[in-house]
């Protein structure tokens, strides 16, 4: 057994400008409007966020929305996601778009098409991706952004680090496992979720079939040891991946947690998150859970199947409303294979030792006045 100790990402920033580009003409580019059956307010959102942020980065001189839904007037037939790439690069040229992004939103998956005009012989590259809850956004945006040639790895203030004070250790030996079901032991306290598909995990003598999680009684020696698994097929690896999230889990805001679990990867890629979440009312006044911070524990690879050990500290806290239970997201993407996970553990190990000042998950959908830029 091998141990990862990570430190966890709180707020994007983008990647810093460098001051000679700064001097130089910056390439144009034109996000056409996103297409599809999803919500309209929710592909405007994307659409916005997604040239928001890649303004902000300043390697790009990105064409404003006004001036793209003008360009969309003048086409014979709606810009969708099949929409062939002369008919874009025909609409584009009036901008003098170096680089062209279209495509569509249907249902939680976004399907983006980018067209690099520099190239000698450019052809469109795809890009698909879930955005499931708003803040799926925020890490949405960064991957499709950091595609795009010239934009740099976003970088992110750090939280804080494991910390291995004598107090939190103190803590860790001596509070409650807050984890409902975390070794696994039983059916419940964990939801498979893929796409719009969710169900509670059930144990089984038999790994789970493909693209399927459950409670896998593994063989270990002369005992059976319960874990939760996942198989991954190539295709959803490489789209939307496959999770299971926790039941609700109460904490104190005022605290500082420490989440700790083992996994067991012969090909996908983990990305876990810890999700907070508020109670409110929503607009048929029912109260309802809204996720209002998130911690992300950078992706941990494959391991070639041997067991790896990942610890994590965390403030769960937000600017605005009181945190008032988290969930744990395992998450596996990236790799087709198997992946097995036991011994979830959240613990309180002290006071809260970081105050927020996140602005990632506030999503600007103000539209400029025409003819300025973003």
């Amino acid at each position: 057994m091998f141990t990862i100790a990570f430190l966890t990402l709180l707020s994007g920033v983008a990647p810093a400008a460098d001051p000679a580009k700064d001097r130089e003409p910056k390439p144009k580019i034109a996000f056409f409007p996103i297409a599809g059956t999803a919500k309209e307010s929710l592909r405007e959102k994307v659409w916005d966020a997604l040239r928001a942020k890649l303004d902000r980065t300043q390697v790009y001189e990105v064409i404003d929305g006004p001036q793209m839904i003008d360009v969309v007037g003048e086409a014979k037939d709606p810009i969708t996601f099949n929409t062939e790439p002369a008919a874009v690069k025909e609409l584009a040229a009036t901008l003098d778009a170096k680089v062209i992004v279209w495509g569509e939103m249907n249902g939680s998956t976004l399907k983006l098409k980018i067209l690099d005009l520099r190239e000698k012989e450019p052809k469109p590259r795809t890009v698909e991706k879930a955005v499931v809850e708003p803040t799926d956004l925020r890490f949405v945006n960064e991957q499709i952004l950091e595609s795009l040639p010239g934009v740099g790895k976003f970088e992110h203030p750090v939280e804080e680090s494991v910390s291995n004070d004598a107090e939190a250790a103190a803590l860790w030996d001596k509070n409650p496992n807050l984890v409902n079901n975390g070794d696994f032991s039983k059916a419940g306290g964990w939801e498979g979720i893929l796409q719009s598909e969710r169900y509670e995990v059930v144990v089984s003598d038999n790994k789970p079939a493909v693209d399927k999680v459950n409670i896998y009684r593994l063989k270990d020696g002369s005992r059976i040891n319960n874990v939760l698994s996942m198989t991954l097929s190539f295709d959803t690896a490489q789209a939307t991946g496959l999770a299971c999230l926790s039941a609700p889990i109460p904490i104190d805001d005022s605290q500082r947690y420490r989440l700790k679990f083992r996994y067991n990867s012969t090909g996908p890629v983990l990305h876990v998150f810890v999700k907070g979440y508020t109670m409110e009312k929503n607009i048929k006044g029912e109260t309802v859970e809204r996720e209002c911070y998130r911690r992300q524990v950078p992706p941990s690879p494959a391991t070639g199947g041997k067991w790896a050990e990942i610890i994590d500290d965390m403030n769960p806290q937000n600017v605005t409303f009181p945190v008032t239970h988290v969930r744990i997201d395992l998450y596996a993407y990236l790799g087709e294979g198997f992946v097995m996970f036991d011994d979830v553990m959240l613990k309180a190990v002290g006071k809260k030792t970081h105050v927020a000042h996140d602005e990632a998950i506030k999503l600007s959908t103000t539209k400029p006045a025409k003819g300025k830029s973003e």
